[in-house]
C-alpha cells in the first residue's frame, strides 16, 4: 500500500491529461475575446477568463496567456485583477510542477490580499499553498497551511471550502497512516475521515467525496474490519461508475480483491483482478497496469500458495487414514469409559440441582412478589400524581377564566362609570344652553307685558335669542346623532366608504360660510382613496373638524385636507390659518373630556360637544385623533383610521 501515496494525484489528475480533441486554441478564444472588449478591464478579463478556461489541458499556453494579462493589469493599476491573476500563474506552475514558483507566487498573493484584508483571499492562498506542500510531497508544511485556511473557513462560515479543506487534511492522515506501521494513527486518521464524511453531507452535498471513500476503505482494510472496508469500497466502485473513471475504479476494486483475500475467498478475488485488467485495457490507461502490478502479484501467489496447500492435503489422506482408524478406536474405548463416569456424575448433578431449583423457585417467587407489589405502589402513587396535577391544571384554568371575567366587569365598570359622567356633562351642557334662550325669552315676554319697550330694543333682544337658539339648534343635531347611535345599540356598520366623497358634500354643505369668510379650500384627497368604517361616525368626525376649521379661519385664508399614508394606516388632515392654540388649550381637547365652548373669528357660538363626541365616535371606529397648534399661525387635525379595521 506504500504506493497509495500518490494515488489521489493520479485520481484528479489524469482526467486533464490529455486535452480535448476538436477545442479551439486559447489564442483564438482570446483574440475573439479581446476585439469584443470594450475597456481596459474587459480586456484584463477576458486574458483571465481563457487562461482559467485552458490551463487544465494546455498549462504552458495558459500561462504565456496569464503572464501578458498580468503586464496589462501592472501597467493599468488594476490591483484586484493583479491579484487574481496572480493567482492563477501560481496554480498553473503547479500544474506544470514547478513546485518552487507556485509556493513563492502563492505567498505574494497572501501578501496582497494581508494588506487589503481580504479574509477569505487570505484563507484561498492557505489552501493553494498547502497544495503545493502536499503535492511537493511536504505533508507537514502542507497540514500547518491547510489548519490555517481550516481555522479562517469556520471564522467565515465557508461550509464548501471548509468541507473541501477538512478532505485535504484527511487525505494526509489516511496516507499517513498506510505509509505507517502505527495503528493509533490508523485509528486517527479513520476518525478524522469519518466526521468530514458526516460534516460533507450535513453541509455541503456537492463536495466530491470519492477520495474519502477509498482512503476509508484502505484503512479499515488495515485495520482488519473488513465489513467496514467492504461498504466503502462500494461506495466508491458506485461513484466511478457513474462517473465513468476507470482509474478510480480500478483502485477500488483492487482493494476489494485484497478484501478477498483476507477472506480467503480465492476465487472472488481471481475474478476481480481479470475485471481490474478488463477496465485498464478498455481505458487505454495502461500505466495502472504497473501501478497495481504489486497487488497483482501479491494476490496471484496468496492464489497458488493456497491451491499448493490443497495438492498437498490430498497426498497426505490415505497416509493419515491407518492412523486415523488406529485413533478412533481408541477414542471410543476413551468415550465409552468417559460416558460411564458421566452417567453417574450426571445422576449426582441431577439431585443437586433439585434441590438447588427448589431453592431458586422459591426466592423467584418472593422476589416476583416484592417486583408485583412495588409495580402496583408505584402504579398508584404515580396514578395520584397524575389526578393532581390534572387538579392543579383545572384549578389553575379555572383561576385564570375568574381573573379574566373579573378583568372584564372591572372594564365594564370603568366604561358605565365614563359613560355616566359623559352623559351627565352632557345632559349639564343641555338643561344650561337650553335655560338659557328661554329664560331671555321669558324675561323679554314679562318685560313686554309691563313696559312698551322701543322697536330697536326688541330688534336687538330677539336677535339675540336667534344666537342662542341657533346654538342650541347645532347642539340637539350632535346630540341627536349621538342618541341615535346609542339607541341602535351602538352597532357600528362596517363599509367601503371614499374620503373624498365626504369631504366633498361637507364642503357643498359648508358653501355659504366658506363664501362668507373668502376662504380658499384646498382638497389633495385621492379619488381612489378608500376605507373601511362606519359611514355616519366618520361623517360626523369630518364634518366637525371642518366645521371648527371654518369658525375659526381669519378671513381670506386657506384651508387644507390632505392624506398620507403609511403600511399600518391612512391619515386625513384638516388644516386652517386661523388663531391657533397654546398647549394648555390643546392639552384639554386631547383629554377627551368636556370642553369649554371658544368663539369663532366671526364671533360664531359652539355648543363645547362637538369635538367630545368626535373623540367618542373615534374610539368606536378604531382611529384617533391628534392636533397640532400654534397661536398666531393656525391649527392642524389629523385623524388616523388603522388599515386593519
Amino acid at each position: 500500500m506504500g504506493r497509495l501515496s500518490i494515488l489521489f494525484i493520479v485520481i484528479s489528475t489524469v482526467l486533464f491529461i490529455f486535452p480535448a480533441h476538436g477545442q479551439n486554441s486559447g489564442w483564438d478564444k482570446l483574440d475573439k475575446q479581446l476585439a469584443e472588449a470594450s475597456s481596459d478591464s474587459t480586456r484584463i478579463l477576458a486574458y483571465y477568463k481563457v487562461a482559467s478556461e485552458i490551463y487544465r489541458s494546455n498549462p504552458a499556453e495558459a500561462q504565456e496567456i496569464v503572464s501578458r494579462g498580468l503586464g496589462l493589469a501592472t501597467d493599468k493599476r488594476f490591483e484586484a485583477l493583479q491579484i487574481d491573476l496572480l493567482n492563477l500563474q501560481g496554480v498553473i506552475y503547479l500544474k506544470l510542477n514547478n513546485f518552487d514558483e507556485s509556493v513563492k507566487t502563492h505567498f505574494k498573493v497572501l501578501k496582497k490580499r494581508e494588506e487589503r484584508n481580504d479574509k477569505k483571499g487570505v484563507m484561498l492562498s492557505y489552501l493553494n499553498i498547502g497544495n503545493v506542500f502536499n503535492k511537493s510531497y511536504d505533508p507537514d508544511q502542507a497540514l500547518k497551511y491547510y489548519q490555517r485556511a481550516l481555522d479562517l473557513a469556520k471564522e467565515l462560515r465557508d461550509t464548501r471550502n471548509r468541507a473541501n479543506i477538512s478532505t485535504n487534511i484527511g487525505n494526509i492522515y489516511a496516507q499517513n497512516a498506510l505509509n505507517g506501521e502505527k495503528k493509533q494513527d490508523v485509528a486517527h486518521a479513520i476518525d478524522y475521515l469519518v466526521k468530514t464524511v458526516e460534516f460533507c453531507k450535513a453541509n455541503a452535498p456537492e463536495v466530491d467525496l470519492f477520495n474519502t471513500y477509498i482512503l476509508l476503505s484502505y484503512l479499515y482494510l488495515k485495520a482488519d474490519k473488513l465489513e467496514w472496508s467492504t461498504y466503502y469500497t462500494d461506495l466508491a466502485i458506485d461513484i466511478t461508475a457513474k462517473k465513468k473513471d476507470p482509474v478510480g475504479e480500478s483502485y477500488a476494486r483492487i482493494n476489494r480483491a485484497n478484501i478477498y483475500v483476507k477472506e480467503k475467498r480465492f476465487d472472488l478475488a481471481a475474478k476481480e483482478v481479470a475485471l481490474i485488467k478488463s477496465v485498464i485495457a478498455e481505458s487505454g490507461f495502461t500505466n495502472l497496469t504497473e501501478d497495481l502490478q504489486g497487488d497483482f502479484d501479491k494476490i496471484a501467489k496468496a492464489i497458488k500458495e493456497q491451491d499448493a496447500h490443497l495438492i498437498l492435503s490430498d497426498q497426505d489422506s490415505s497416509d493419515r487414514k491407518f492412523h486415523e482408524d488406529a485413533e478412533v478406536l481408541r477414542v471410543r474405548i476413551r468415550e465409552e469409559l468417559r460416558e460411564k463416569y458421566e452417567s453417574e456424575k450426571k445422576e449426582l448433578e441431577n439431585k443437586n440441582l433439585l434441590l438447588k431449583n427448589v431453592s431458586v423457585e422459591r426466592e423467584a417467587h418472593w422476589v416476583k412478589l416484592m417486583w408485583l407489589t412495588t409495580f402496583f405502589i408505584l402504579l398508584i402513587i404515580s396514578i395520584m400524581v397524575l389526578l393532581l396535577i390534572r387538579k392543579n391544571r383545572l384549578l389553575r384554568e379555572e383561576k385564570r377564566k375568574v381573573d379574566q371575567q373579573a378583568a372584564e366587569i372591572r372594564h365594564q365598570h370603568e366604561e358605565l362609570l365614563h359613560a355616566d359622567r359623559f352623559r351627565s356633562s352632557i345632559f349639564s351642557v343641555v338643561s344650561h344652553d337650553l335655560r338659557s334662550p328661554i329664560a331671555t325669552f321669558q324675561t323679554l315676554l314679562s318685560v313686554a307685558k309691563t313696559v312698551d319697550l322701543p322697536a330697536n330694543e326688541i330688534k336687538e333682544m330677539l336677535l339675540n335669542i336667534g344666537y342662542q337658539v341657533e346654538v342650541a339648534s347645532k347642539m340637539l343635531d350632535d346630540l341627536l346623532v349621538w342618541s341615535s347611535q346609542q339607541m341602535a345599540d351602538d352597532k357600528l356598520e362596517i363599509q367601503t366608504v371614499y374620503p373624498l366623497h365626504v369631504i366633498e358634500e361637507c364642503q357643498q354643505l359648508f358653501a355659504d360660510r366658506i363664501h362668507l369668510k373668502k376662504l380658499n379650500v384646498t382638497i389633495d384627497i385621492s379619488a381612489e382613496l378608500a376605507i373601511k368604517t362606519d359611514l355616519k361616525r366618520f361623517e360626523f368626525i369630518i364634518r366637525n373638524i371642518f366645521n371648527n376649521a371654518i369658525k375659526f379661519s381669519l378671513s381670506g385664508k386657506s384651508v387644507v385636507i390632505g392624506q398620507q399614508e403609511n403600511p399600518q394606516s391612512i391619515i386625513i388632515s384638516i388644516r386652517d390659518e386661523g388663531l391657533g392654540m397654546d398647549a394648555a388649550t390643546i392639552r384639554s381637547l386631547q383629554d377627551k373630556g368636556f370642553q369649554k365652548s371658544f368663539e369663532g373669528t366671526f364671533h360664531e357660538k359652539g355648543t363645547g360637544i362637538g369635538l367630545l363626541l368626535c373623540h367618542e365616535f373615534a374610539k368606536r371606529i378604531n382611529c384617533t385623533i391628534s392636533i397640532e397648534s400654534m397661536i398666531g399661525f393656525g391649527s392642524t387635525f389629523y385623524i388616523q383610521i388603522s388599515k386593519n379595521g
